[in-house]
């Protein structure tokens, strides 16, 4: 209302005023005096104009920097910081599952086992409920130098073996003992025993010899008839179709032979010898059937026989010669498998069959092998061998991973210790799941890594 009375009042500005003595009626009673109300006039005209001065003033737009005009946002910051939040979250959804995995830390069950003498057998019959075994013999002969020291006076025969063969008939023939026999040489020699040599036979359109062996002794003493002769012949057959078809090849040298004074094995000779057996040739056997055990087979120390021997009547012209000593040992080899079977039924009587395939046993090296027989004997032919194991071992449940994993995949953690108590081979469990929020382990077994402490 306030300006619409100002324009008014503005408008009445621009007029022409009415003069009081023009018309004085229509706004005034007669008795109003002329000079006041001029001055009344005049001083609303001032306050209007003062008032229209002042707002003229207050409306006047200053000059203003020129300023580039801004573009419209396409978001606004709210939206914008909502997008990114949703971003973030979802980065880590995505990221939770893409590094989704499991660790499962399992400590397994363990047993320790005592022996004190503990009897088994070792058995080639099966379902016997003994252990398997197999027997391995190997041999070797050693050379030892030594000083003789026993000088004595001596008169003795040569002494060897040959082989021979009959290609003269396939009837048999018939040497009789002391029969005499030549080398290429002419040395003579005498047979030990009364032989018969097997007839020919004929194979594949070939002759096949038959054959024996005997043994020979020189005809007389002295070293000259050492040595190692290749043809020999019966001395009874010389003139006849006999002499080449009925012939003897080496088997053994010839050796012993000596006349005079010479120098022997003596009591102080053989202890150097025995030691030299006992020590550098047994080990050297040892050595050897080592590197042939099989694999799955364990020998143990006292698993074994040994037995050596020297040619007591070796002589010498000097005190300095040479002894040849033949040794042979024998051993019995525990197949480990069979070997473990038979400790756990023995002496974890009350596992399952379930739980039989998880257990193991190790530290099967510290056991003590002994046989039950002293005095035992190993040849080729034994089936059966008691022996006792003395030691302490460890019987350790190895539980079935890839069956764990596949009873862990996508459970809730809360449920895990209800599967590890299924299993009597875990002692405890430690379940590690990243991140930390998923309550679920993953559903992919490659995801699941368990180690078994």
């Amino acid at each position: 209302m306030t300006r619409i009375i100002l324009e008014d009042i503005k408008l009445n500005k621009d007029k022409k005023i009415i003069k009081p003595q023009e018309n004085m009626s229509h706004y005034f009673d007669s008795n109003v005096n002329s000079n006041l109300y001029r001055e009344e006039v005049k001083k609303k005209e001032i306050d209007v104009e003062t008032y229209i001065n002042s707002r003229t003033s207050h409306t006047t737009k200053l000059p203003r920097t020129p300023q580039v005009a801004r573009k419209s946002r396409l978001f606004s910051r709210p939206l914008v910081s909502f997008l990114i939040f949703s971003l973030l979250v979802g980065a880590i959804y995505w990221g939770g599952n893409y590094f989704h995995k499991a660790i499962v830390t399992i400590t397994s069950k363990k047993q320790n086992i005592n022996y004190d003498h503990k009897l088994f057998t070792a058995s080639k019959v099966l379902n016997n409920n003994g252990v398997d075994f197999e027997i391995m013999i190997v041999s070797d002969n050693f050379l030892k130098n030594l000083t003789l020291t026993e000088p004595k006076d001596v008169s003795i025969k040569a002494h060897g073996s040959i082989i021979l063969y009959n290609e003269f008939s396939t009837t048999s023939q018939k040497i009789t003992i002391g029969s005499f026999i030549s080398d290429e040489e002419g040395k003579v020699y005498k047979t030990d025993s009364t032989i018969i040599i097997p007839g020919y036979k004929i194979i594949d359109k070939k002759i096949t010899p038959g054959q024996i062996e005997v043994n020979l002794i020189s005809f007389l003493p002295g070293e000259e008839y050492n040595g190692e002769p290749t043809d020999f012949h019966v001395n009874a057959f010389k003139g006849t179709s006999k002499y080449n078809k009925i012939y003897g090849k080496l088997k053994s040298p010839l050796i012993g032979g000596a006349q005079g004074l010479v120098y022997s094995v003596g009591d102080k000779d053989k202890e150097n010898i025995d030691n030299v057996a006992q020590n550098s040739f047994k080990n050297k056997l040892l050595d050897k059937v080592k590197s042939q055990v099989p694999s799955g087979y364990i020998l143990y120390p006292l698993a074994m026989s040994y037995f050596y021997k020297i040619d007591e009547n070796t002589i010498s012209k000097t005190p300095e010669a040479t002894v040849k000593i033949d040794g042979e040992l024998s051993v019995v080899l525990l197949n480990e498998k069979s070997l473990i079977d038979s400790i756990i039924k023995n002496s974890l009587a009350n596992i399952s069959k379930g739980e039989l395939k998880e257990v193991n046993i190790v530290d099967l090296n510290n056991l003590i092998f002994n046989f039950s027989d002293k005095e035992q004997l190993i040849t080729k032919e034994l089936e059966s061998i008691p022996f006792s194991l003395t030691g302490d071992i460890k019987a350790i449940w190895n539980p079935d991973i890839e069956m764990l994993k596949s009873k862990l995949v996508g459970i809730n953690k809360a449920d895990v210790l209800s599967i590890f108590r299924q299993d009597p081979g875990i002692s405890s469990a430690i379940v590690s799941v990243f991140p930390p929020w998923k309550k679920h382990l993953p559903r992919n077994t490659n995801k699941i890594n368990i180690v078994i402490q």
